[in-house]
């Protein structure tokens, strides 16, 4: 390339950063009029193997039977499993966008039931990317968010920099635990971190119960450790009890709140769901834009 086409080049560069960064502008002036409409919640959980992702995957699908619209982050980074639940193969991810290779459109993957951004995998590059980037990136976010009335985030297990970061973005957490002892100890762990990062409001969500009362003890016994030490109570969404057939859906690659609406498993999400589908809009910034607000 020589000296007049590289001059060329950082001209259109320049043009290009400004046209984004004066939509930019006009959008965030707009979005400060209406509002978003668009609440998130963060599914996570203190340790692998208690069914989070079945439980993210169930209540976004639920959420979109009452004729809402649904996103499906999935943001667990080590083990992006949501789409092996559902049987599909993106052919994107989010690095494909965050490198260039294709658009934020073309990386979603719709289904007949929910929207799916696949694979949080290439966040890592943000801190590389340069301001004009960063910002475009930002303008498609708040753009996309537009489209939706429920962003669920189907976060990595454990206490991680990437989940923190999308936990404490969130309008709500819910934390999937269930009775074992380890789980209740990484539940505590993160429950923590959680308030450290200035998460506000916790759900809690006792998976695996042998019983209503083996799920309430449990919960009762995470929220008298929080109580104690952390000086702020938790909320009990609902507690699941067992239910055999559940991973024999997952190895089928469907879901149980759709085959057989009436399973105990199903009825409790139902509930579940209907009561996130009752949150009020609680940011006019959005989740993206406090995502991307950060960078």
């Amino acid at each position: 390339m020589n000296v007049n086409d590289q001059a060329q080049r950082l001209r259109e560069l320049a043009s290009s950063r400004l046209t984004v960064s004066a939509s930019r502008q006009n959008y965030t002036s707009e979005e400060n009029k209406r509002g978003l409409k668009c609440r998130s919640i963060a599914v996570t959980s203190g340790k692998g193997g208690v069914g989070k992702t079945n439980i993210a995957l169930s209540l976004a699908v639920l959420l979109a039977s009452m004729n809402k619209k649904v996103l499906l982050l999935d943001a667990d980074l080590g083990l992006a499993n949501v789409h092996i639940l559902l049987g599909v193969a993106p052919q994107f991810n989010m690095a494909h966008f965050l490198d260039g290779t294709c658009s934020l459109e073309e990386i979603i993957y719709h289904t007949r039931d929910i929207d799916i951004l696949p694979g949080a995998s290439g966040l890592e590059k943000l801190a590389n990317l340069d301001r004009g980037r960063l910002e475009y990136l930002s303008h498609q976010f708040l753009l996309l968010e537009q489209r939706y009335d429920f962003i669920i985030i189907d976060t990595g297990a454990g206490i991680g920099t990437t989940v923190t970061q999308f936990i404490s973005k969130a309008d709500l957490m819910i934390l999937v635990m269930t009775p074992e002892p380890t789980s209740l100890a990484d539940a505590y762990a993160m429950v923590k971190i959680a308030y450290e990062k200035g998460v506000s409001k916790i759900a809690t969500l006792v998976n695996m119960a042998s019983s209503e009362k083996d799920g309430s003890e449990t919960f009762d016994r995470l929220n008298a450790l929080v109580v104690k030490f952390l000086k702020k109570p938790l909320e009990l969404y609902g507690t699941v009890t067992v239910n055999r057939e559940v991973p024999l859906y997952v190895r089928k690659q469907k879901l149980i709140v759709l085959e057989k609406p009436n399973d105990q498993f199903s009825v409790k999400l139902q509930m579940i769901a209907r009561k996130i589908s009752g949150l009020p809009v609680v940011t006019r910034k959005g989740f993206f834009g406090k995502f991307w607000g950060n960078m």
